[in-house]
């Protein structure tokens, strides 16, 4: 599909866990012709918080948005947010390629907001985030975090003070840059 023949939108399931749930929402995309670009499935005790990014024909998304209730038929107690979404645009002043940066360091309280604060002293705008914190296993277990950031660079922008002052914040948590802020081609949607 070229670019005007398509339109996105976001698909959030949340409620009770129960089987067959990731599969009635794939299910359900599928079955009005969309396509599922990225999914995350999390479970906080005894709910779930399930999110789609979509891509399909207008006309399906409509169809998506229209039938979505359908989704509630799983459960009484399931939530159901479907949000059809507009393509993006380039901020003046912004360049249109959007870059990453990957980060693995010990977890701590506090290290995504120093994260977000240098992003925003840099001018930098997210598009997207992915945080997720794992008990690395060994001897002497321990909690380490990695984040993965997906940005728009402002026209002006210092890239070597900016890989200075994130190469300090990692070192801070004892950890590295596992990927340095670079073009990321590609990516079918910004957040």
């Amino acid at each position: 599909m070229s670019p005007g023949e398509f339109q996105h939108a976001a698909l959030w399931l949340i409620g009770p866990d129960m089987p067959g749930l990731l599969r009635t929402a794939t299910k359900f995309v599928a079955d009005r012709g969309g396509n599922i670009d990225k999914d995350i499935a999390d479970k906080f005790g005894e709910k779930v918080v399930v999110f789609m990014s979509i891509t399909a024909k207008p006309e399906d998304i409509k169809r998506m948005e229209h039938d979505k209730d359908v989704l509630k038929q799983h459960s009484k107690d399931l939530g159901v947010v479907f949000q059809p979404m507009k393509e993006p645009i380039v901020p003046p002043g912004y360049q249109e390629d959007l870059y990453g940066v990957d980060i693995v360091t010990d977890d701590a309280p506090g290290l995504i907001a120093e994260l977000t604060g240098l992003i925003s002293d840099f001018g930098m705008l997210i598009v997207g985030h992915t945080g997720e914190r794992r008990i690395q296993p060994g001897p002497r277990p321990k909690a380490v975090g990695g984040q993965k950031v997906i940005v728009m660079l402002p026209y002006e922008f210092d890239h070597v003070g900016f890989t200075g002052r994130l190469t300090e914040l990692v070192k801070k948590y004892n950890g590295t840059v596992k990927t340095p802020l670079r073009t990321v081609p590609g990516l079918l949607w910004w957040w």
